[in-house]
């Protein structure tokens, strides 16, 4: 039973969106639900949350068997971003989990090999060979960082492992854009996933029959906004169908599922920018003649900061736009300098947005 499972997906502010549609004879469910770890959640700052992910089929009563979930695409609410921090939560490479790793060991194996890497947990019960009188309740799911790819995309990778069956298995996931897409491959005996749901960074697993108790180490992982509009929306697809366990070969039609666009009201509060700013340059210039500085504004608020501009001593103008919480733009300001020759003059930058503004000051020997 080399197969047993795997189960992919990961993310996304108090609530859970739902999407359920028939394939087949079956329904599929995707819900997934984002809490705030600590304080309101805001429309422009992102704050760290709590996202679990839950995917379901849901076979009528009167089945015997039930179609395999091949894979899923969730795509989520705008503002949902992974975080990986390699400080908090180390990558853990392939040399100490990946394909040559002998993942029958157990989960407290796997997490002695990248215990800093434990970015959140999950279940996933299964119906054995497809058939719903044969649920297996016991796998787990340890989700650990696996770092950015080349265009700086958060990869996680899933280890998933049943008691019962002394089996395990690995699986890897890149965040693209907003969409996870997991690929769930062959079971043994194409069993059927009943459900998976994956916590980032979660409650405790406390499973003392596997020798753990464990939980995600990176409170700041996932973060997330909550528009103006106050509503967030999702789209998830589902594919059904069922393959041939020696080749992973389609032995019945691949039934691909639209879920309808659900839409879901957060509470996201405006907030309020604070700027600060900070200016490097030449330490003298010629008197009359500009200097080039350049100017770099931060906004340490909660707010956006709109339609920020710069101005200086001298005449020197520059737009910096937009300032998201938590982010800094430098703008190049060239001004004229003018003072005593041979002394020194102070040149104020003056930093404006709507409601907001804040002064650095550049000081220059004149030549």
């Amino acid at each position: 039973m080399k197969k047993l499972f795997a189960i992919f997906v990961a993310l996304v502010a108090s609530l859970s969106m739902v999407s359920t549609a028939q394939a087949v004879n079956e329904d599929v469910t995707g819900t997934t639900e984002i809490t705030s770890i600590s304080g309101p959640l805001y429309q422009a700052l992102p704050k760290p949350v709590n996202i679990e992910i839950h995917a379901e089929v849901i076979p009528p009563p009167a089945n015997v068997t039930v179609d395999p979930m091949k894979n899923t695409k969730i795509t989520f609410p705008e503002g949902v971003t992974f975080n990986p921090n390699e400080k908090v939560t180390p990558t853990c490479p392939d040399s100490k989990i990946g394909p040559a790793t002998n993942l029958s060991l157990g989960p407290k194996a796997l997490i002695d090999l990248c215990p800093k890497s434990v970015i959140g947990t999950g279940i996933s019960p299964l119906y054995l060979g497809k058939y719903q009188a044969a649920p297996l309740n016991d796998p787990v799911l340890i989700i650990f960082n696996a770092g950015k790819d080349g265009q700086g995309r958060a990869k996680i990778k899933i280890y998933g492992y049943s008691k019962q069956t002394t089996v395990g298995v690995l699986m890897y996931s890149t965040l693209k854009g907003r969409v996870l897409d997991t690929a769930i491959p062959v079971l043994s005996s194409d069993s059927a996933v009943k459900f998976y749901t994956l916590q980032i960074p979660g409650p405790v697993l406390d499973r003392p029959d596997l020798n753990i108790k464990i939980k995600g180490l990176d409170k700041n992982y996932a973060r997330a906004t909550c528009p103006a509009s106050g509503v967030w929306k999702t789209n998830s697809v589902f594919e059904l169908g069922q393959r041939d366990v020696s080749t992973g070969q389609p032995t019945s039609p691949t039934v691909t599922v639209d879920s309808p666009e659900t839409t879901q009201d957060c509470t996201g509060l405006k907030g309020s920018a604070k700027l600060k700013g900070s200016v490097k340059g030449p330490s003298a210039v010629k008197k009359g003649a500009k200097g080039t500085f350049k100017v770099t504004i931060k906004n340490t608020g909660t707010g956006m900061a709109n339609a920020v501009k710069v101005t200086a001593t001298g005449g020197g103008k520059a737009n910096a736009g937009n300032v998201t919480p938590g982010t800094s733009k430098t703008v190049t300001v060239k001004t004229k300098v003018n003072g005593r020759k041979g002394g020194k003059t102070k040149i104020t930058f003056t930093i404006k947005g709507k409601g907001v503004s804040a002064k650095a000051v550049k000081t220059v020997r004149v030549k």
